[in-house]
């Protein structure tokens, strides 16, 4: 099936066709009506494009997976179940200053620096003390993140830890993404349009969007980290 999956502020997990952009069917019904016992009908969606509408919170997107809840556990290694178990308890006093959590897309280049070969009865000390020299190759990472935010601050806050902080906090999906490299490198010039600089980094933003997985993944694995709440 051709569409994208948009978790929406009820709690539901929504299918829209690419073909009717007008109306989008909870994807239970369609699993219900097409595949009920197949238990990996999910998998059919990992790579679609995946929307988060405006206003839902995290708890919202734990109930609307609820359905899958075995599959994504055995995806992720997490305790999917305990997580929404945990969200369905009474909230406490809130005592974190996040406001939002962001999911995002960075990509980091930096030249590849390596040292001299270890020598023979050489201690780890002295090796990993020893000047580091610049290679004709470089370091390439790629991440989906999911961070705190808070109104005014540039700062990333991790959002592992006590689940009921941060149930009723909105998931937004940055549709920018991210490519930094260091200025010393010079694979990024400031006098070109569209290249921004800070005191340590050049980088630009182009568009982005996100699978189902990489969502999954970000929530349970990069943002709660932990196995269970």
């Amino acid at each position: 099936m051709e569409g994208k999956l948009i978790f929406c502020s009820d709690a539901i997990l929504r299918f829209q066709s690419d073909y009717d952009e007008t109306s989008a069917v909870p994807l239970l019904s369609i699993q219900n009506a097409i595949a009920d016992a197949d238990p990996f009908f999910l998998l059919r969606f990992f790579r679609h494009t995946a929307l988060i509408e405006d206003g839902t919170t995290l708890a919202s997107i734990f109930l609307a997976i609820e359905p899958w809840k075995e599959l994504l556990a055995a995806y992720l290694d997490r305790d999917v179940g305990a997580y929404i178990d945990e969200v369905r308890k009474p909230s406490g006093p809130m005592t974190w200053d996040i406001e939002w959590i962001g999911i995002d897309h960075r990509s980091s280049v930096y030249r590849a620096y390596k040292r001299q070969d270890m020598e023979e009865g050489e201690d780890f000390s002295t090796y990993f003390n020893r000047e580091r020299f610049p290679t004709d190759e470089f370091d390439i990472e790629s991440s989906c993140d999911a961070s705190g935010f808070i109104k005014g601050d540039k700062e990333r806050w991790s959002i592992s830890g006590d689940v009921q902080q941060i149930k009723n906090l909105p998931v937004i999906l940055y549709s920018k993404q991210t490519l930094m490299t260091s200025p010393k490198d010079g694979l990024l010039k400031k006098n070109v349009s569209g290249v921004k600089s800070s005191k340590h980094s050049c980088f630009v933003y182009g568009d982005t969007s996100f699978s189902f997985r990489e969502v999954m993944e970000a929530i349970f694995i990069s943002g709660l980290f932990f196995y269970a709440p």
